[in-house]
């Protein structure tokens, strides 16, 4: 970029000085789009150049109330001119409001939680907890699943393959079971399905465990695997599996939580609840907080046999303050219902373009949380991950940001994410299925 040709202020207003600037500075760990946003309202957000996109990706899946909801603006700066931060021993009224006020949206027995600041760390927390109580470590997992990237959480991840090359040894007693991918089953199943996945998975973890791991730990819905959605049955079962064994169930629901599928937490849709389940992202609306709720018993017998839990930002009253905040925004704006709404009307456009479009192999999700598998044709249905990051990056330039076009090597990476904040319009919707139907007609 020819500086000497602009002035400074001209300069600042380019995506390009940016992205050249961050190349020079930062460690490239993630690849990025050539975007720079500068500013949010609702559903759409600004590059510093001023061109405007939908933001169907909530940020990284955390506005779900949407950008610079002026509710969570008040309470932020409130906050601030109190108290930010304290020791963990001691106490803030924000830090307790928000226990007591997630033990009422959660279903019982769950009742108890502590906070954390992110995924990851609350995935290490929960599978912890879930050892301390049981006095166990094995741990049962999902193949495609993700929680995390720290040695812990990616110990249980299997969403890349290569990923755990020239890290070394991660942690030990880590079991896969195969994931419930019905479009395309392992086992080469045909509706209705008679769980010969599950079958399989009671098989592999009586015979590479000790039969009584401490906890299975799973996504609700897998995200990053390819926004693959578990058979009802399937759920129910697993949760017997786990009972048989008595190990503990833990639900990650870093991506599903507060009201992202129509409901506060994905296991709603169930009938089921987990011992021990997680939440993040949306739960602090942009700030970085992240929770671990348990039941009465799980908590109190864990303490009782010493489980100790730190973190400098644990509980914050600036996270709380704003978690509160966020939920009360949930609440008042009925986005839960909004969220069932709303998805169902972005399905049934998505599922028409499906009818229309050769590429569109399949259509899945639930609430404001949906996936679009882009396949080479319907005959093969063989995954065509550049068509799909050709849609991603097509529909970016005509001002729409979906979930994907970033090649990281994911088994899902041929399955684009839309995940708009809970606040859409009807109107917001329909400019989307304009836009993508447009590109799938070019590409």
């Amino acid at each position: 970029m020819q500086e000497k040709s602009l002035n400074r202020e001209e300069i600042t207003r380019k995506n390009d000085y940016w992205v050249e600037l961050d190349r020079k500075y930062r460690v490239q760990v993630r690849k990025t789009r050539s975007i720079v946003l500068e500013k949010g309202k609702g559903v759409e957000v600004w590059d510093v150049e001023g061109k405007k996109y939908l933001d169907f990706e909530s940020g990284q899946m955390a506005m779900v109330a949407g950008h610079s909801h002026p509710w969570v603006i008040k309470r932020i700066r409130e906050q601030i001119e109190l108290l930010m931060q304290n020791s963990i021993r001691v106490l803030n009224m924000p830090r307790v409001l928000l226990a007591k006020k997630l033990s009422e949206i959660v279903p019982d027995p769950l009742a108890k939680s502590f906070f954390l600041s992110t995924g990851s760390e609350s995935v290490e927390a929960a599978l912890r907890l879930a050892k301390k109580y049981t006095g166990r470590f094995e741990v049962v997992a999902l193949l495609r699943g993700y929680h995390g990237r720290t040695a812990g959480s990616q110990s249980y991840t299997s969403i890349s393959r290569g990923a755990r090359a020239e890290y070394g040894p991660l942690l030990p007693g880590a079991t896969f079971i195969p994931a419930p991918y019905c479009y395309r089953c392992a086992f080469n199943e045909t509706l209705p399905c008679n769980l010969s996945c599950l079958s399989y998975a009671e098989d592999v973890i009586d015979r590479t465990t000790s039969g009584q791991p401490a906890a299975m730990i799973i996504e609700i819905m897998q995200g990053v695997g390819g926004t693959i959605v578990p058979p009802a049955e399937w759920v129910r079962r697993l949760r017997q599996i786990c009972n048989e064994r008595e190990m503990l169930l833990v639900i990650d629901e870093s991506l599903t939580g507060m009201g992202r599928t129509g409901k506060w937490f994905g296991f709603e849709h169930y009938n089921i609840v987990p011992d021990i389940m997680t939440t993040s992202k949306a739960l602090g609306q942009g700030v970085p907080v992240a929770a671990v709720i348990t039941t009465d018993e799980i908590a109190g017998k864990a303490v009782d046999k010493g489980y100790d839990q730190g973190a400098t930002h644990m509980g914050d009253s600036f996270q709380c303050a704003v978690a509160l905040a966020n939920i009360e925004v949930i609440e008042r704006g009925n986005l839960l219902e909004k969220s069932y709404r709303i998805g169902a009307l972005l399905k049934k456009g998505l599922e028409e373009l499906q009818a229309k479009f050769e590429v569109v192999g399949d259509v899945r999700g639930m609430g404001l949380f949906l996936g679009l598998e882009i396949i080479e044709s319907k005959v093969s249905r063989r995954p065509d991950p550049d068509r799909a990051l050709k849609l991603v990056a097509e529909c970016e330039d005509r001002g729409l940001l979906l979930g994907g076009g970033i090649p990281t090597g994911g088994l899902g990476t041929n399955t684009v994410r839309l995940c708009p904040p809970l606040v859409i319009t009807e109107e917001q919707v329909n400019t989307a299925i304009d836009i993508i139907e447009d590109v799938l007609t070019k590409i």
